[in-house]
């Protein structure tokens, strides 16, 4: 007799808990159709973003009864969560409730007994109109849990660093142990000074942390990059947000050299053109210096090997001179030189490839010259520029290692002649 009272004693309070957190139905409501689910007992389905699940049923009997009811949880993607006991010709226990005006439930069959594997119930679930009754915002975890605000520079000078501010929050009451930030570095830009671009981090509850980071540019231009990731390892979970995306623009000059020749081969006596293109890439002006040496073997007919002119943005230049080959063989082109600085005293180096002009001697053997390496290796000689950045120690492009000396340079290209000579005799 005691367990009875106990049992109803608290068959009462659940049916108090759950009548009072299942909302009455408004009149005014419009519901789309319903869809009719069979939960047995401990099923789950997803309807539209509510998950509803049958928690329990009515103690059975030999046989089902009338008065048998479902006892029904909801949760959803709103963060919302409800309870519901739903009975059918039970004149104690409605068959049908509704949430928030948002979600109505009616049970048609509630079928228990000892007789079946297992108790189960059919409903049909409805969700209102959003129309009329508009659904809550839906909010991630992780937007709940955390809050990230960033801040960056949009544009710098190439000579300077931008910077990039994240300053994160734990918005829980419990702690987050597991928190991860990875920002996203394109081609082009570096971490300055160097290091990781990932970071591990772990708050405690309410608690805020601020993490700077700088990038320098190795040559100017406009710079996409990708939103940085901000992940959470939660209670086996893994979630993660993508800040926006942001575009850096890196202002300065950006000086290309290419350097040709015409025609690619010569017989030895014969003439050759040079030609030499400066390219300002960049969105500055700067002022340019350009120089070239003569090949070995090579004597200057017409024209001049250097320059000077203030180069805008977009602009070329071209110098155009002319050698009389005098020596036989595969004859190394040494590179451009271009020497530029601009209004804001960023200064640097510009050159182009080197590459091998083939000057055949017709009274020689040519055959023994057969084979030779590299000597169509410029076909079109639009060589790619090695950049070298005297304010900033910085290399926009440094596939060409070209040691400038200086004053003394000169005697480096008369070492580097009788060298050559010697390798050829």
């Amino acid at each position: 007799m005691r367990q009875q009272l106990f049992l109803m004693i608290g068959l009462t309070v659940l049916l108090f808990h759950f009548c009072f957190v299942a909302s009455a139905q408004s009149s005014n409501v419009e519901w789309l159709a319903a869809k009719e689910y069979t939960l047995y007992w401990g099923d789950e389905v997803n309807h539209s973003g509510y998950y509803i699940k049958a928690e329990d049923f009515s103690p059975a009997k030999p046989t089902d009864v009338n008065t048998d009811y479902v006892m029904l949880s909801i949760t959803s993607i709103y963060h919302d969560s409800w309870g519901a006991i739903l009975g059918v010709n039970n004149t104690q226990i409605s068959n049908n409730t509704a949430f928030d005006d948002r979600l109505n439930i009616t049970a048609i069959e509630v079928v228990t007994g000892n007789d079946i594997e297992s108790p189960y119930a059919v409903i049909d679930v409805a969700i209102a109109n959003t129309t009329t009754s508009p659904l809550p915002t839906v909010v991630p975890w992780i937007d709940a849990s955390l809050k990230v605000e960033e801040d960056y520079s949009s544009e710098v000078y190439i000579d300077e660093r931008a910077y990039f501010s994240l300053t994160i929050t734990n918005k829980q009451a419990v702690p987050l142990e597991d928190v991860t930030i990875k920002a996203n570095i394109p081609d082009g830009l570096v971490m300055d000074p160097d290091s990781d671009s990932t970071w591990n981090y772990s708050f405690q509850p309410y608690q805020s942390k601020i993490l700077e980071y700088s990038l320098k540019g190795l040559r100017p231009g406009t710079y996409e990059l990708n939103g940085t990731v901000v992940s959470v390892n939660y209670e086996g979970r893994h979630y993660f947000q993508e800040l926006n995306a942001t575009t850096l623009v890196i202002h300065g000059p950006l000086i290309n050299v290419t350097k040709s020749v015409n025609p690619n081969s010569v017989n030895l006596h014969d003439d050759v053109d040079l030609i030499i293109n400066v390219l300002n890439q960049g969105d500055r002006a700067a002022y340019i210096t350009v120089s070239d040496q003569l090949p070995a073997g090579g004597n200057i007919v017409s024209g001049v090997t250097g320059g000077s002119m203030v180069l805008h943005p977009e602009d070329n230049f071209s110098l155009n001179y002319t050698v009389r080959m005098d020596k036989a063989g595969d004859i190394v082109i040494p590179s451009a030189k271009v020497k530029f600085v601009d209004s804001k005293d960023y200064s640097g180096n510009a050159y182009s490839k080197k590459f091998i002009l083939q000057v055949l001697d017709p009274d020689a053997d040519v055959s023994s010259s057969a084979g030779t390496e590299n000597t169509d290796v410029n076909t079109t000689y639009n060589e790619e520029t090695a950049f070298s950045n005297e304010s900033s120690q910085q290399s926009q492009n440094t596939t060409e290692p070209v040691v400038d000396h200086g004053k003394l340079q000169f005697l480096y290209d008369i070492l580097d002649m009788v060298t050559g000579f010697f390798k050829k005799n």
